[in-house]
């Protein structure tokens, strides 16, 4: 199985990428790669086309954007959403998720952060 490749959206820090990929995780962010500004749609693209999974905060507007995938068939390597969380408890559990998903697993779905306290 294959570990997960990480893309943060731009509306979280860009510290944390820094943080995770200290630890051992390939992890990037839309700061990082002049992605920011961009509609969600062209940041979830970017992350299909780079074999990445989408990690974005504003929970609506992905859920809505799963399903429109979802319905026209399209395929994405997976979205997982997160709200407000303070930057060390954000690092925590998304360290979680890494350590236990797998890139097969989360193909085409749409996760929670708040499931990897």
């Amino acid at each position: 199985m294959e570990k997960i490749k990480l893309y943060i959206d731009e509306d979280l820090s860009d510290r944390i990428a820094v943080a995770l990929r200290s630890k051992g995780f390939n992890v990037v962010s839309a700061h990082e790669l002049d992605m920011r500004g961009k509609a969600d749609k062209e940041q979830l693209a970017y992350a299909t086309k780079h074999g990445r999974v989408l990690l974005p905060r504003n929970v609506k507007h992905f859920v809505i954007l799963q399903r429109e995938y979802y319905e026209k068939g399209m395929s994405h390597n997976g979205i997982v959403v997160t709200d407000y969380l303070p930057l060390k408890e954000l690092s925590r559990r998304i360290t979680n998720f890494l350590n236990v998903r797998q890139r097969d697993e989360i193909k085409n779905s749409l996760d929670w952060l708040q499931n990897y306290k």
